[in-house]
Order: C-alpha cells, then sequence, then structure tokens
C-alpha cells in the first residue's frame, strides 16, 4: 500500500515540477528574462529558421485548402475525428483561413502595389504588417506551440490542475468567478507566457473542463500581460530601469479587472454551457480529507 502510494506522488510530482519549471518559472538567459520553453524555441528557431517562412506558408495554405473542401463534407474529412475537428468548420472561418492564405502568400512573394505605399496591398505586405507578421511573430508562435503541444501534458495530466483546483477554488470562485484549477493558467499566463495560457485554457475547454463562461473570462482577463510581454514592450521604450514598478502596476490592474470584468457585460452575459457535458471536475476537498482526526494532532 505504501509503495503503491509512493509510486504514485512519485508520477504526480515529478512531471509536475518539471512542468513548473518549463512553463511558469522565470529565468535569466543571455541577460534577458524568459521562460525555458521559450528558450528552446528560440534554438529550434535558430537552426531552423531559414525554412520557417516556407513551413508557416505551407500550414496556412493546407489550413485554407482542407477547410474549403470540408465543406463539401467528403468521407476522408468527416470520418477522421482529427481531420474533421480541425477543418471543418462555418462558413465564416472559411473565409478568414482562406483570405489569410492569400494575405501569407502576398506577403511571401513581395507582391506590392508598385510605388503606391498607401496601396490596400502595400498595407498588408509591408515590413511591418504582413511581413513582421511572417517574418517575426508566426516564426516563434509555430515552434512554441509544437513544442507546447509536446510539453504540456505535464501540466494537464499528471494531477497538478486538479491538486491546485482543490486548494484554490475558494479563492478563485468567490473572486474571479473561474474555478480554482484555473489558478494554473493564470500563473502561466501572468508569470510565463500568455499565448501558451491560452493554450491551456484552449485545451481544458476543449476537454470539457471549462464553461463557455470560464474560458472567456480566463482568456481576456489573465492571458493579457506576462513577464515576457512586458520585457519586450519596456525594452523597445528603453525603460527597463522601471520594470519592477511596471509589472507591479500591471498585476494591480490585472487582478482588479479579473474582479471586475466577469461581473460586467458581454463576460457576465456568457452561458455556463460545456463542449463536452460531464467532465467538469469537483473542486471540493472531501470532507475527511479537511482536518487530521483528533487522535493524530501533535500534542501541545
Amino acid at each position: 500500500m505504501e509503495s503503491n502510494r509512493s509510486k504514485l506522488m512519485v508520477k504526480f510530482i515529478v512531471p509536475s515540477v518539471i512542468g513548473i519549471l518549463l512553463f511558469m518559472i522565470p529565468v535569466k538567459y543571455n541577460g534577458d528574462w524568459t521562460i525555458c520553453v521559450k528558450i528552446l524555441a528560440d534554438f529550434i528557431g535558430g537552426a531552423i529558421g531559414g525554412v520557417l517562412p516556407i513551413l508557416c506558408v505551407i500550414i496556412v495554405t493546407i489550413s485554407a485548402v482542407l477547410s474549403t473542401i470540408a465543406l463539401a463534407k467528403p468521407k476522408f474529412i468527416t470520418e477522421h475525428p482529427i481531420l474533421n475537428d480541425t477543418f471543418s468548420t462555418s462558413i465564416v472561418w472559411v473565409v478568414v483561413r482562406d483570405l489569410g492564405a492569400i494575405f501569407i502568400w502576398l506577403t511571401y512573394l513581395g507582391v506590392d502595389a508598385g510605388d503606391d505605399k498607401t496601396g490596400f496591398i502595400h498595407m498588408i505586405t509591408e515590413g511591418g504588417a504582413g511581413g513582421f507578421v511572417l517574418g517575426d511573430l508566426l516564426k516563434v508562435l509555430v515552434i512554441i506551440f509544437a513544442i507546447a503541444g509536446l510539453l504540456l501534458p505535464l501540466l494537464l495530466d499528471f494531477g497538478l490542475l486538479e491538486f491546485v483546483g482543490a486548494l484554490l477554488t475558494k479563492v478563485m470562485r468567490p473572486l474571479f468567478k473561474i474555478p480554482g484549477r484555473a489558478a494554473v493558467d493564470c500563473f502561466t499566463s501572468w508569470i510565463g507566457d500568455g499565448t501558451l495560457g491560452v493554450m491551456l485554457t484552449c485545451n481544458q475547454y476543449e476537454g470539457g473542463y471549462y464553461s463557455a463562461r470560464e474560458a472567456s473570462v480566463i482568456a481576456t482577463t489573465f492571458s493579457a500581460v506576462s513577464i515576457t510581454f512586458s520585457i519586450v514592450v519596456l525594452a523597445q521604450v528603453d525603460l527597463m530601469e522601471y520594470f519592477g514598478l511596471y509589472y507591479l502596476m500591471i498585476c494591480l490592474i490585472g487582478v482588479a479587472c479579473a474582479i471586475i470584468c466577469p461581473r460586467i457585460p458581454p463576460l457576465s452575459l456568457k452561458k455556463d454551457t460545456y463542449l463536452v457535458e460531464g467532465k467538469a471536475m469537483p473542486e471540493n476537498i472531501p470532507s475527511h480529507r479537511q482536518s487530521l482526526p483528533q487522535k493524530e494532532l501533535p500534542a501541545l
């Protein structure tokens, strides 16, 4: 019995600690504060950076083409769960994906509207718009999403969310109207990276653990600003000496908004409906575990 309990504790503690170190703990690397996953993403990006732009173009193009084909509901998509979940969507999102594919090809090929620097195509493809998205932003996001897809189970699948949920539900529910397990999302977003926080929230919503309202609250109030994002902003305006005060104000304003926004429209109007019914987990601590029996209390 004790052996099984020890194995379960090791199975819970080791992956959870590794996940926390990778996603939630800021580290100083090459003079800048970041997280371990971002360091790994930068290393991979440096190794394959030359092929990343065309890889992003291929991914967006495949998404647009297969989403358009999925409107006809062919069997090779509808009968394959992964393809069906990925490409079967509403006509609005198909149009968005098709436009994205057109815009990314215009940017990749460097198409411009001649000498007219105010034209519509130029506004899409110029360096501060499409050029920045394809050349800088998408390259980082593709790598981070790929790494997070492999490593996020360290946070999700070994009991950390359930453990934190039981501990913090009496704080998170009254203050922010979200489950206690969402505390992991919040810490990941604020201390680690907001993009990863959104991925974690999306994963939990699609798994049926968050309702539509809870996922909306978490994504809009806790995933807006992270330490790494704050550092990038301050470095751009040459105000790094004010980082401590700046991030303190960010946290105070963020907490205030997270308390107020779920209580006012539009977030207060969202329904507590689940994408997958019956998966939301109880977060209360069993009564026989809430306190030690009297005979087990240490003598004073």
